[in-house]
């Protein structure tokens, strides 16, 4: 007789983390658009100065927004290795793990 099947707690687990790192990625893209579209206005502060450290704001902004799709796709990654289903002794031994990392 074949052994029950359950959720596996690593992949739910790793869906968790997936839809909280997206959430904060969308947050990453999104942080210093009112800063960088105040500074392009021309009504905050102008000049050579303003205008290097308006584009230092935005490669930097846009590198963030880089590294949080990284962060993104290493966890897709890992879901992705890790099946929706497993036996209930799997499961049971993957909770005790995952409470002795705690």
């Amino acid at each position: 007789m074949a052994e029950r099947m359950v959720p596996n707690p690593r992949h739910e687990r790793l869906r968790q983390l997936l839809v909280e790192a997206e959430g904060r990625a969308q947050e990453v893209r999104q942080a210093y658009q009112r800063a960088s579209g105040a500074m392009r206005s021309g009504k905050v502060w102008t000049g050579p100065t303003a205008a290097r450290w308006t584009t230092e704001l935005e490669d930097r902004h846009h590198r963030l927004g880089r590294l949080a799709q990284r962060v993104v796709d290493a966890i897709e990654e890992e879901l992705r290795r890790h099946p929706p289903l497993v036996t209930e002794a799997e499961a049971n031994a993957m909770r005790r793990e995952m409470a002795r990392r705690v």
